[in-house]
């Protein structure tokens, strides 16, 4: 992590409630050159997400994770994804170790906002990280876990609606 900055933004704030303020990551951060480009192939992740969290991802693999800058942040991040160069939606990606569950590898877990009817195990997915929503953390409970994801979906939605990241839904990127 970095230290807080001065300049963290209201919504930043108000996500980051409850949050050590020496631990935020916040969407001016230096830490993170937004937009962020990233794509990588789906493979098989822990069988969480969707199972225990109601939350599918598309876990990425390793050589996504290995293609990340040295210093990049963990943390909660939205942003927009598209599989095998289809359809763009908005996503909720997790960057880390997943202190809840005491992973010991860093893994990149997207979760799009759509409802696919099959899973895409050796698909490209294409994603770009237009922002940052809250830092890494263990919870006290899988209930507590849940409706922390449920609130960065929300709040994930709202933000990607907005007119200065709806572009980049019309990316070249996802479409190379």
């Amino acid at each position: 992590m970095i230290p807080n900055q001065a300049n963290c933004n209201k919504h930043s704030e108000t996500i980051m409630s409850g949050v050590n303020g020496d631990e935020v990551v916040d969407e001016h951060s230096k830490a993170v050159p937004y937009p962020y480009y990233f794509h990588g192939t789906v493979v098989v992740g822990f069988g969480r997400g969707g199972r225990k969290l109601g939350c599918p991802t598309a876990n990425m693999d390793d050589s996504a994770i290995s293609r990340l800058p040295p210093d990049f942040p963990c943390g909660v991040f939205y942003g927009f994804a598209n599989v095998n160069h289809g359809e763009v939606y908005g996503m909720v990606t997790s960057i880390g170790w997943n202190p809840h569950f005491k992973n010991e590898r860093k893994t990149i877990e997207v979760h799009i906002l759509h409802e696919f009817n099959e899973d895409f195990y050796g698909a490209e997915v294409r994603a770009v990280l237009v922002g940052f929503l809250r830092p890494m953390a263990a919870f006290n409970s899988l209930d507590e876990l849940k409706k922390a994801i449920n609130k960065d979906v929300l709040v994930a939605k709202d933000l990607l609606s907005a007119p200065e990241t709806t572009f980049y839904k019309k990316s070249d990127f996802f479409s190379q």
